[in-house]
């Protein structure tokens, strides 16, 4: 049950595949400790303004439910409602990539007593974002960056990499300012593009979860096929994490010639690297991968529940 400096709170991501809802304990005024040790946080945890509510199923009870037109989103969050074994809280914090999804949601608004809030502007998030146009960045890449770099206290820079329809690779530095990243394919989008614009190549089914990678050489076109897929994704990855550790150094190194900028360029932003966070429906493959990286289900879930206390 939770205490009075405590309140739960709904998490909704509208995916371009799926949504999540995810209900989360936050606390009010002071950072949360680790609920559980199986929510795959490992240490950066015990950083979290939010965490997941013990009695919920499955941690953070997230369902990931393909958004079929012939099912609404609101129907699907107004289902798994009501096998929750609480109460519904007072606020739900929405937030998606397919925006005409997620504002048909708020707009057939399910649930009563429990009053949406939509993020969908990067001024709602409190980092810096320092890139062209920030008003056109995807509010779940901000909201990756914003959960892991809370979860490390605020003391870090973060890497986030995002495997879903795409894989996005993006950079926070430890003073809080997105600083953009990368863009590519994602398994299942790179899965449909060879075959959907060849005339012979099959379907790969790449929701199955791979344990070890794929042997090369693969002997016949769907073996030589997964290899391509996961592999090459991997290796992008690595290669794309590696060039924003290269980027965060010289960021730090030359963000002014201020005395101030001096001693922060050789401080911890040049001699740590920034923590890899991991997160989405091919997050699970790839950081068994990445050394050093850290899974979290559903990242950008998490960063909606600790913006429950400033929207609240």
């Amino acid at each position: 049950m939770a205490d009075e400096s405590s309140f739960t709170v709904l998490a909704i991501d509208v995916g371009n595949t799926r949504a999540k809802f995810g209900l989360f304990r936050c606390k009010v005024g002071a950072k949360s400790e680790s609920a559980s040790e199986k929510h795959e946080f490992g240490s950066a945890n015990r950083h979290s303004a939010a965490s997941p509510i013990e009695s919920v199923p499955a941690a953070i009870a997230i369902v990931a439910s393909v958004l079929e037109k012939a099912v609404a989103p609101g129907e699907m969050l107004r289902e798994w409602t009501r096998s929750l074994p609480c109460d519904l809280p007072k606020i739900a914090v929405v937030a998606g990539s397919e925006v005409d999804q997620r504002d048909q949601l708020v707009s057939d608004w399910p649930l009563d007593r429990c009053r949406p809030v939509v993020i969908d502007h990067f001024g709602q998030i409190p980092i810096g974002v320092d890139v062209e146009m920030p008003d056109r960045v995807g509010i779940d890449r901000l909201l990756d960056c914003w959960a892991a770099w809370q979860m490390t206290g605020c003391r870090n820079a973060v890497i986030a990499v995002d495997s879903g329809t795409a894989t996005t690779v993006d950079l926070l530095t430890s003073d809080g300012i997105f600083r953009g990243g990368s863009i590519l394919p994602g398994l299942r989008l790179s899965a449909h593009a060879m075959h959907d614009y060849t005339a012979r190549l099959p379907l790969l089914n790449t929701d199955a979860e791979q344990i070890e990678l794929p042997l090369l050489p693969g002997r016949n076109t769907e073996d030589a096929m997964r290899a391509g897929l996961f592999i090459g994704q991997l290796g992008a990855v690595r290669e794309l994490v590696q060039r924003l550790n290269e980027a965060n150094c010289r960021i730090g190194r030359t963000t002014s010639g201020s005395p101030v900028a001096t001693e922060l360029a050789s401080g911890p932003e040049t001699s740590t690297p920034p923590s890899l966070f991991v997160t989405g429906g091919g997050g699970r493959q790839l950081v068994r991968h990445l050394p050093g990286a850290l899974f979290v289900d559903s990242l950008a879930l998490h960063g909606l529940a600790m913006l429950a206390p400033i929207e609240v």
